[in-house]
């Protein structure tokens, strides 16, 4: 262990298995009671799945697995229905929905984790609305789930890292400006790595990549859009960070999308509907 670095610790983890992406616990119950009420084939059933990161990051996993070899990778959730068919895709989410059920949920998690999926629903809510306003409605869905995964390394470290609190192995306490800070500058490179390692569709793969990146030469559009709509997250404070004082308009991604301020207000406006039913939008609470 003293000869371990943080980061060493949590690839071993990750290569041994011991680390799974969390399942919003209310969602995974909602969604199982659709399934079986319902049945594999109902929209309801697979519009909350496409709620949920570790939901949709499994089925794509499963649609783009190695028996699928040399075609296209699913990028949609009706490619990969189809794909797999709507029984197995049921059976996928089911069962990674039981195995969330059954993982215990430790501080961290229960720290985190709920402004990490408030983040991640901020971001693909943001992300859609944003491509219909600025003209890109065909891309509307892509942004939607581009802005859903974005984040996901941070999720996977949190898991990682809570292993690595409660666990007797390792002899670590985890402060919380260590914890913000491994979440901070390593969840691009674990958000890579585990595109890679589950062969998921690089439109995803590249939002993950550069949705920090300041080069806007480079920017395609989906980019464009996750990217302003963190921004627009991270000024309402949906989310870890809470930056109040961003002006959305000035950005390089509003100049990047041509799109002005009015609807900028309007798009902040609906993100406060979403999430705060309209009252006042107050500062994260620390925890």
């Amino acid at each position: 262990m003293a000869n371990k670095s943080l980061a060493e610790i949590v690839r071993e983890l990750v290569d041994a298995d011991r680390v799974c992406l969390p399942v919003h616990p209310m969602l995974s119950k909602q969604v199982v009671t659709a399934l079986e009420t319902d049945g594999p084939e109902s929209q309801r059933s697979w519009t909350l799945v496409s709620r949920d990161p570790a939901l949709i990051c499994n089925l794509f996993r499963a649609a783009n697995s190695s028996f699928f070899a040399g075609l296209p990778k699913t990028a949609s959730v009706e490619e990969a229905i189809i794909r797999l068919g709507s029984s197995k895709a049921a059976e996928v989410i089911e069962q990674v929905c039981r195995e969330g059920e059954n993982s215990p949920q430790g501080p961290l998690l229960s720290r985190y984790m709920p402004r990490l999926w408030q983040h991640a629903q901020g971001c693909a809510i943001g992300a859609s609305w944003l491509a219909d306003r600025c003209g890109y409605q065909s891309l509307s869905e892509q942004a939607y789930l581009a802005g859903l995964l974005h984040d996901v390394g941070k999720q996977y470290l949190l898991t990682a890292l809570e292993e690595v609190a409660c666990s007797d192995e390792y002899g670590f306490r985890l402060t919380e400006s260590l914890v913000e800070e491994v979440l901070s500058t390593m969840h691009i490179q674990q958000g890579i790595r585990l595109f890679e390692d589950w062969n998921l569709a690089d439109i995803y793969k590249e939002v993950v990549a550069d949705h920090h990146d300041d080069d806007l030469e480079s920017l395609v559009i989906v980019v464009a859009l996750v990217k302003l709509a963190n921004k627009g997250c991270r000024k309402l404070g949906l989310g870890l960070g809470w930056s109040p004082d961003l002006v959305l308009p000035t950005t390089g991604e509003a100049q990047f999308l041509g799109i002005d301020e009015i609807a900028l207000a309007e798009f902040e406006i609906m993100l406060e509907d979403q999430f705060f039913d309209g009252r006042t939008v107050p500062a994260p609470q620390r925890t």
